[in-house]
């Protein structure tokens, strides 16, 4: 995990030039982070599994401008071309949601939002 942290950190450092690294998690809040090049996903977990209720935020940093979508919960942000950008919300809606890059069409991870 540890250097996985490194490696997305690096990443977005050398994608975002001298940007700063993303603030810290809320206390309770689930973040997945990945980073896209190409129009494929180069970091960041096939799915990402949340107890229902839970705070989540997912951070997207793209070497193209995109948008990110969270299916079923209708969330969506403009993505800046090599900076970090993100999307939170409760994961008050049970199942099993794609989140995808609408542009590209990228999929990017699949939510599972159950016990």
């Amino acid at each position: 995990m540890a250097r996985t942290l490194v490696l997305v950190t690096m990443l977005t450092l050398v994608l975002g030039g001298c940007a700063s690294p993303a603030p810290p998690a809320p206390a309770g809040e689930q973040v997945a982070r990945f980073t896209v090049q190409g129009g494929k996903r180069v970091a960041g977990p096939d799915r990402v599994e949340v107890s229902p209720g839970r705070a989540v935020r997912l951070e997207v940093t793209s070497d193209t401008a995109d948008e990110l979508h969270v299916h079923g919960y209708d969330k969506e942000v403009e993505l800046t071309a090599g900076q970090p950008g993100s999307v939170s919300f409760t994961a008050d809606v049970p199942g099993l949601f794609e989140v995808e890059l609408h542009h590209s069409g990228t999929k990017l991870t699949q939510l599972r939002v159950g016990a």
